[in-house]
């Protein structure tokens, strides 16, 4: 079992540089946890894609109808203050703690692609190459 952020799902749903990457993590491990607040950052990169022309609104439905799909298997609740607590702790965002929280009350690794969080959660946080070499 691991954790992804919306990053990770977002390229899952969307073809390009990191879908590889994303293929061979689904073949290491099927099983993705992430927080309900993953929905709401996907929904925000898609309308910021259709916004720019990159993607339809056509487009951005059927995605949006796949990763609702994907929420209803894998979301998990998180407590919001155990995410206060972590964005205290290690100086990140409420956003990002909540991804952390889930990974921690999973004891499960938690796979993004943000450097900044991978460096503020040593441990906890992984690329996908990181967590793929291990």
């Amino acid at each position: 079992m691991i954790v992804v952020d919306a990053n990770i799902l977002v390229y899952s749903l969307i073809e390009g540089d990191y879908s590889p990457l994303v293929r061979k993590l689904r073949e290491r491990d099927m099983d993705w946890r992430t927080t309900a607040l993953c929905l709401h950052e996907i929904l925000n990169v898609l309308a910021t894609y259709q916004r720019r022309g990159v993607l339809t609104l056509a487009q951005c439905k059927k995605l949006l109808e796949h990763a609702e799909r994907f929420m209803k298997v894998a979301q998990c609740e998180v407590k919001m203050d155990a995410a206060l607590a972590v964005a205290a702790k290690y100086a990140i965002t409420g956003y990002d703690a909540q991804y952390v929280v889930l990974a921690l009350s999973l004891n499960a690794p938690l796979i993004t692609e943000d450097r900044k969080l991978r460096e503020a959660v040593p441990g906890v946080a992984f690329s996908m190459q990181e967590f793929l070499a291990q």
